[in-house]
């Protein structure tokens, strides 16, 4: 661990500074300072780390606060020292080589203290710990000067987060120590999703674990949820989660989405939890989730890449009725919400040329709308596929589109003087509806169409 994190610390120099200066501001005071979280997860997986995250034990919120402010007078690369978080306050700090943010907290209350053996946490040969059986021993303890830092772990959602090390005063890094108290590194090898302690007790804690479990399983290509944690979820899920904060429920879903949008879709089938997310689709709910998880597997065979965003929440909605569709993306705080609502109106309009009064004019009207319509076209494919439809050619209809020329606009409306209101609509749509149907092909016939819808 210690080679890896020097590693990924020495392609972040400044990182590296900063760090080194906490790592002998902190224990000056009188605390100690541990990189927490995502940060030494995201090592242990192989990926690049992302955020970082501090835990510092031993001083009081406002004294750390007072040590980072003063630290923050000798360390150039601190730009400034807030206070954040609405229920969890913490301190953060603004660094001066970017935007990011680096989160420093205090030990959290009430934690459960499940320690391992210190010697659990050896060196395999590898640079990793040795990973244990990941279950708390009997009569296993941790070092004094530790526990506190554990039992703060002891309330982490997940055990691949519940990773910690403690950063030394002089050579903070080789002279550090990692803390695995719960089988984080373990999980990480199994490919496991585990919950830290009793899963219903995490849940129950923050409802919004229920979707994150699902989004970090799906993050991580062969991963499964552990047999305690799927059972917790499926348990608790449907009466806990409408509990949880729809703003960052829809975060969740959204991340979850975008790294296995099917996987996503038959977690929350098999868990009992899409009933809860789209009660509209309650009445077919299986046969929904069969249906959005195909089309989100022709999406991908179809673009190559993961759908963009627009397509990515249109499609989970694309079997609701408009209004229920529109609602529902409302009430699930989707974000970029006009791209998804376009997304749904055009797609109505690809999917029902029945319902048109003028199906080439409108369906022409709806594609170019955007100008990247071979997204909206693979949405459409994906719909017939899913509905065992035959789909049109639309890329060919477009190709015939633009090579037909728009004769009557509103701007030739308004200098021939028709009059403002919904007449010009219709009369644009009629008149390039019979265009395109070969009706009309000549300029002067066009124009003579429209002088008797006046």
């Amino acid at each position: 661990m210690r080679e890896a994190l020097r590693r990924a610390l020495r392609r972040r120099p400044q990182l590296r500074r900063l760090l080194r200066d906490l790592a002998r501001a902190i224990p000056a005071a009188g605390g100690t300072v541990y990189l927490v979280g995502g940060f030494l997860r995201n090592i242990v997986e192989g990926r690049e780390p992302g955020d970082v995250d501090l835990l510092v034990t031993g001083l009081s919120y406002r004294r750390t606060g007072d040590v980072l402010r003063s630290l923050s007078v000798e360390a150039p690369s601190i730009r400034k020292v807030v206070a954040a978080g609405r229920h969890f306050p913490v301190h953060r700090i603004a660094v001066d080589w970017g935007k990011e943010y680096i989160d420093i907290s205090n030990p959290r209350s009430g934690g459960r203290h499940h320690p391992r053996r210190p010697e659990d946490a050896r060196d395999d040969g590898h640079g990793w710990p040795s990973a244990g059986t990941g279950r708390d021993a009997p009569g296993s303890v941790v070092p004094a000067d530790d526990r506190e830092a554990v039992d703060d772990a002891s309330r982490r959602d997940f055990t691949i987060n519940g990773l910690l090390f403690r950063l030394a005063p002089d050579r903070f890094i080789e002279d550090g120590r990692l803390l695995d108290p719960f089988g984080g590194i373990e999980d990480v090898r199994g490919k496991r999703i585990r919950c830290v302690g009793e899963a219903a007790d995490r849940f129950r804690e923050d409802p919004l674990r229920i979707v994150r479990a699902i989004r970090l399983k799906n993050e991580r290509r062969g991963f499964v949820l552990h047999p305690a944690t799927a059972s917790a979820i499926r348990r608790l899920g449907p009466r806990l989660l409408p509990a949880a904060s729809p703003d960052r429920l829809s975060v969740e879903l959204v991340r979850s989405l975008s790294a296995d949008p099917a996987g996503t879709i038959d977690d929350l089938l098999r868990l009992g939890l899409l009933k809860i997310l789209l009660p509209e689709a309650r009445r077919s709910g299986n046969r929904t989730a069969e249906r959005i998880a195909a089309r989100y597997r022709f999406l991908r065979r179809s673009l190559g890449t993961p759908p963009p965003l627009h397509l990515l929440l249109g499609n989970l909605l694309a079997d609701l009725p408009l209004e229920a569709a529109l609602a529902a993306a409302r009430r699930l705080r989707l974000p970029d919400l006009r791209s998804v609502v376009s997304t749904l109106r055009c797609l109505h309009t690809l999917t029902h040329p029945e319902k048109l009064r003028f199906p080439r004019a409108e369906t022409e009207s709806a594609l170019l709308a955007t100008e990247e319509p071979g997204g909206w076209i693979a949405l459409y494919r994906a719909a017939q596929h899913a509905g065992n439809r035959p789909a049109r050619d639309l890329t060919r209809f477009i190709g015939k589109c633009r090579a037909t020329p728009l004769i009557v606009n509103g701007i030739w409306l308004e200098k021939n003087g028709f009059p403002e209101g919904p007449i010009r609509r219709e009369i644009i749509f009629r008149v390039r509806e019979e265009t395109l149907a070969g009706k009309v092909t000549r300029r002067i016939d066009a124009m003579r169409l429209a002088e008797s819808m006046r």
